[in-house]
Formats: structure tokens, sequence, C-alpha cells
């Protein structure tokens, strides 16, 4: 399954990028379906380059019945593995889920482009399922669509709320500033 999601928000480039790859821990707090982001390894380069690698804990939300005999609530958060290039205004990163982890491969890049004042986020990646051998074929074409639906749906928009709480904390955070 594709990911192709384009998310906006009304801050400079410089600060939006700065902001994604520094202050993740702090935008948990205006993200409504996370429990909370920590950065568990950062490594930072003298070119301007950072691999990190960041727990995303999801609120303890509903898991679909028929999601149940693979995914309890505790498992309910995913490892961002990123790789921030300041050059290019890029990151390229891969989601290791914490349930499923081995049939599970969620990976991509997110691209910000400076647009009318503001910053664009261009995500791009891939979301793949291998759910053969753990059920009978004819759950399986049942179970399969909604279990990817899942997956994609803990994915997918949390990018958008991303950029909401970005705005959000960029708004706070300049309300906070004095005035010049």
């Amino acid at each position: 399954m594709d990911i192709r999601v384009t998310t906006s928000v009304p801050y400079p480039l410089a600060d939006v990028f700065a902001a994604m790859r520094d202050q993740l821990p702090a935008l948990a707090e205006y993200m409504p379906n996370i429990e909370s982001v920590v950065v568990e390894s950062r490594d930072d380069t003298e070119d301007g380059e950072s691999k990190m690698v960041n727990r995303w804990q999801a609120n303890k939300s509903d898991v679909p019945v028929i999601a149940r005999k693979f995914v309890s609530a505790n498992q309910m958060y995913w490892l961002d593995h990123a790789h921030w290039v300041a050059a290019d205004n890029v990151v390229h990163w891969r989601l290791e889920m914490g349930f499923m982890t081995d049939r599970v491969t969620c990976q991509g890049k997110t691209t910000y482009h400076a647009v009318d004042g503001g910053t664009e986020m261009r995500i791009n990646g891939t979301l793949d399922l291998d759910l053969k051998g753990l059920m009978p074929k004819f759950v399986l074409r049942k179970a399969q669509p909604a279990i990817e639906k899942f997956v994609l749906g803990t994915v997918e928009p949390n990018f958008q709320k991303t950029a909401d709480a970005l705005t959000a904390y960029l708004d706070a955070q300049s309300s906070e500033s004095p005035k010049s």
C-alpha cells in the first residue's frame, strides 16, 4: 500500500524542519492520539545529518475485534528510525511497529518545501503486510483488508495530525516569545 500525504504548516521551512527533527517529544502533547514520543537514540554529524530512533506511544485505543488476536493495547507503539539530511530538507524513515514486527514493513521519506511563506511536507512511503501462514486462506481473505486498514489507519492519519500538532506547537512558541 502506498502512503501519500501532503500537509502544510504556516511557518518557515527552517523552523518546521528543526522542530520536527528536534522537538518531537514536545509535540506529543499536541497530538490527541499520542501518549508520548521518546528519543531513544540520536547521532548528529558535523555535516548536518542526524540519525535518530524515536518511540511513539499511541494512546491505548480500541483495537478492532478482528485484529485483537494479533495486536494488544500494550503493543500500540512504533519506533521511528529517521535519517535527517538538513542540506536536502529531507528525512528518510522506517517505522517498526510494536506488533507483528516481522510482518509489517513501513518506510519512506518526507521532503520539506518552502511554499507561500510556509512549508509543505510531502510524505511518500509504503506499507506492506505479510499475513500468510497466520490463518487459513479463507479467513485471510477477510482479515487481511481489515488489518491493513487498521495498520494504515494507525500510521497515515498521524502524518496529518503531526502537521497539525506542529502548527499548534509553533503557534504556542511564537505567542510565548517576547514581542519586539
